[in-house]
């Protein structure tokens, strides 16, 4: 169950970057990157990782040389800015998504801060409290310009009522103005407390002294959002595929994660893109799909002429348990320029979108630049017989076996002629080559355990 459709005009609120060969198409290419997170909070580290493989929040010594603080910078490159910041909610602080419980009312946060803002920028700390999840009363406390050495503040504190829950987030940049946002401005941060009359509730981990040290893997050649994406070695051959998961935010809202080509500007458009000049050509591979609710996952492409959209995709990737093949057939009435691409763990616009929903996918090519076929063979443990074969031939599996595989046959082009799904019963798959042409073929046959392939003539 799966459904396509070809569009002639731009794929709505999307726009992507890609290359007229998919570029780690196999997911075979990583880079892992080891950082530090303080516990209680999360940092931009994730995104901007993903986005364009920078740390931008890390420890530092703390005031008075005793235990840590932390330092959010500002990076960017290609057109793109991005802030370091860290915040207790997965949510946006500015609109009131998430924080953690506070149940007292106080009347300024004290901390030390030292920080370097370029030009007309500014480093920022955002405290939102929140009560029965209404909004009732936001701060906002700006750094501007140059403090080299740990300064105590007091930030003013207003609010209408006593709390029940409170956001927390700082920048080293202004997100509230980000044409102004500079590559290079920083901010550094220690002991951060919530002061006034009867006021004793600390922030969690608001002296900023613990850290986890943790891992994350960066598909080389994407760009990601969304906190869930990784590798996997549950894959149909080779060593790695991706997975998306979608998560909750601390309100219950489910974001989907992503991988895509290509750039985002500080507006938020997507831009660049590599060659792309075929008006005839499929983009194939495999997937599978893991969710408890009705959502799916998504793949959305376009191709374009300069600026101009000259037509695209939308494939949904619905729930399946075993890797299986998929093919997006893409034709167009005048020759393009570029190709963009994005895969979504929840289809837009996510109202069915469900937590832990998780799409894998494997080895996405382009008929026109297909992956090397070297690189799809797993051998078996006995070859296909007889070869050359005229009308039938057997392919070997594992003894005993009783249960569902997957079929797909290759021409020696790397084009998929065949693909079938069986409930086999027995140690012999038996395919019938009637309706195939002579020639030589690429056999692969797998279920979630295993994956035989291998080559045959037929006469």
């Amino acid at each position: 169950m799966k459904q396509i459709t070809l569009t002639i005009i731009s794929i709505m609120m999307l726009a992507f970057a890609s290359a007229q060969s998919i570029p780690n198409g196999d997911f075979e290419h990583w880079t892992s990157f080891n950082f530090n997170e303080p516990d209680g909070w999360y940092t931009s580290n994730t995104e901007t990782i993903h986005a364009n493989e920078w740390i931008t929040a890390i420890p530092i010594q703390g005031y008075g040389a005793m235990g840590h603080g932390i330092r959010i910078m500002t990076d960017g490159q290609n057109g793109r800015t991005m802030p370091g910041y860290f915040t207790n909610t997965l949510g946006d602080p500015m609109i009131g998504q998430g924080g953690v419980p506070y149940h007292q009312r106080p009347a300024y946060l004290t901390g030390y801060a030292r920080y370097h803002t370029l030009y007309n920028d500014s480093a920022m700390i955002v405290v939102v409290f929140k009560k029965q999840g209404n909004v009732i009363g936001q701060n906002v406390f700006k750094f501007h310009g140059q403090e080299l050495e740990y300064t105590p503040f007091n930030m003013l504190l207003t609010l209408s009522d006593t709390p029940d829950t409170v956001i927390v987030a700082a920048t080293s940049s202004n997100v509230l103005n980000q044409q102004v946002m500079q590559t290079g401005s920083f901010l550094e941060l220690d002991n951060l407390e919530f002061g006034g009359r009867e006021v004793n509730e600390l922030l969690p981990n608001g002296d900023l002294d613990n850290w986890t040290p943790t891992a994350i893997h960066h598909a080389q050649g994407w760009r990601s959002e969304g906190r869930h994406v990784d590798w996997t070695t549950n894959t149909p051959y080779g060593q790695h595929a991706v997975s998306l998961t979608s998560f909750r935010d601390m309100d219950g809202h489910v974001h989907a994660s992503s991988l895509r080509t290509g750039d985002m500007n500080s507006s938020g458009d997507w831009f660049g893109g590599l060659p792309y000049s075929e008006v005839d050509d499929t983009l194939r591979g495999y997937y599978k799909y893991i969710s408890d609710g009705e959502d799916a996952g998504s793949l959305s492409l376009e191709m374009l002429s300069g600026e101009v959209s000259l037509g695209g995709a939308f494939y949904q990737f619905y729930p399946t348990e075993i890797w299986t093949y998929f093919e997006i057939p893409l034709q167009l009435n005048a020759e393009p320029d570029t190709l963009r691409l994005q895969l979504m763990s929840s289809s837009y616009p996510f109202d069915e979108a469900t937590d832990g929903s998780t799409l894998f996918i494997d080895n996405l090519q382009l008929t026109s630049q297909p992956l090397a076929i070297s690189a799809l063979q797993v051998a078996s443990n006995r070859p296909a017989y007889p070869n050359p074969a005229v009308a039938l031939i057997h392919v070997p599996l594992p003894d005993g076996f009783n249960g569902d595989v997957q079929l797909s046959l290759f021409d020696a082009q790397g084009k998929m002629v065949k693909s079938m799904n069986y409930h086999q019963a027995g140690s012999v798959l038996r395919l019938p080559l009637d309706d195939l042409s002579s020639g030589d073929f690429i056999y692969e046959i797998y279920n979630e355990a295993w994956l035989y392939s291998g080559k045959f003539t037929k006469k």
